[in-house]
């Protein structure tokens, strides 16, 4: 039979065991990330002051004075699936096309087939894929000499492929748009597809031409940065999303779009709802960084790069104005570490559940023995 004493010190045993792993938290503790501050083969562990923050405040936004003169279109080469409008005249009555007088012979809808051709009454068949209206005039007169009395050719192309460009991705009116009407830049293609679905500092601008590819965020298009099309691009707007991950004591946690184009800590801890009041720690607000060319001096006095940890002791009033200088960046991890009497709170807890359960054991062990010992 087991005894009482001994069914005690199992089912203590077995408590603390279980105990182990009943502590748990959702990162490091305070004390843990400046116990490696030290370490450098690890990061950098930088507690943040006035004077320290110069190094890594905001990005102020830049504009530029505005898009250089737009050069002039270049010339508006057919292609197979444009259509024109031809109108031919002579001179003089009594020849085979109406005469300049009378407004002459119009042939609309002209196709220009697969092939790059066309085909007119007394003129024949006619390639015309690669060359531009002005050049198109000139060939047709140059078939009906000797045919048309000084003939007068005016082209103009009513529906074009060729000279057009396509606008696609994160728009609201995607399409395909010509250039007719004269040159087009990304700001003038992109308003004309409704403008970007995505705030500007969240989209990318991919130009592809031929077997080119650009690449152009869309928040410096518009601060001056236009850019010249030509018929025949492709405009791609790809979301870039800009993010920071919400760890800890905070209001909200996960991964969290950044509430404008350069936010400082301040912004990014607003837009995650700010500190748990009942959980977080005013020391221990960190911001995580993988790459930070700051990181550290060497002996000789310059900055290397590497991991950094960001300290900010938020029990100090001049901190909010830190706050509000420091640059949070792409993939920065803003963690809030809990405040020391919840921690303390957290370790008793599952030894109060623990002991709780072994008085309990213990008591029901002793009316087991309590029952045999009668029935003896």
């Amino acid at each position: 039979m087991v005894k009482s004493g001994t069914l005690r010190r199992v089912l203590v045993s077995i408590s603390l065991l279980l105990l182990a792993g009943c502590i748990a938290r959702s990162g490091p503790s305070e004390n843990a990330i400046t116990r490696e501050s030290n370490d450098l083969a690890g990061f950098t562990l930088i507690e943040m002051n006035a004077q320290r923050v110069a190094n890594y405040r905001v990005q102020p936004a830049t504009d530029a004075a505005g898009t250089p003169g737009v050069p002039p279109a270049p010339p508006t080469s057919l292609s197979s699936g444009d259509v024109m409008k031809i109108h031919i005249s002579e001179t003089t009555g009594g020849s085979i096309f109406a005469p300049l007088a009378s407004g002459g012979s119009s042939f609309d809808n002209v196709r220009v087939d697969y092939k790059g051709t066309i085909s007119l009454p007394y003129v024949g068949r006619i390639k015309v894929a690669g060359l531009d209206p002005p050049q198109v005039e000139a060939a047709i007169r140059k078939r009906l000499e000797g045919i048309a009395v000084e003939p007068q050719v005016y082209v103009e192309i009513v529906a074009d492929r060729g000279s057009s460009v396509l606008v696609s991705g994160e728009v609201r009116n995607p399409g395909r748009f010509s250039m007719l009407e004269g040159p087009l830049t990304l700001v003038d293609a992109i308003a004309k597809a409704g403008g970007a679905t995505q705030p500007p500092y969240q989209i990318d601008v991919v130009i592809r031409r031929g077997t080119s590819v650009k690449r152009i965020p869309l928040e410096r298009v518009l601060n001056g940065n236009n850019q010249q099309l030509r018929a025949g691009d492709e405009v791609t707007l790809e979301r870039d999303a800009k993010v920071f991950n919400a760890l800890g004591a905070l209001a909200k946690t996960g991964q969290i779009d950044f509430p404008k184009t350069n936010p400082s800590l301040m912004d990014a801890m607003a837009q995650a709802g700010g500190l748990a009041d009942t959980r977080a720690s005013n020391t221990g607000v960190f911001v995580f960084r993988l790459h930070e060319p700051k990181a550290w001096r060497d002996a000789d006095g310059k900055w290397r790069e590497g991991p950094a940890v960001f300290q900010f002791d938020m029990s100090k009033p001049e901190t909010i104005f830190i706050a509000q200088a420091f640059g949070v960046r792409n993939d920065d991890t803003i963690y809030v570490t809990n405040a020391p009497a919840v921690e303390w709170v957290r370790t008793l807890e599952p030894i109060a559940i623990t002991l709780a359960t072994v008085r309990s054991s213990i008591g029901t062990q002793t009316a087991l023995e309590g029952q045999l010992f009668s029935g003896d």
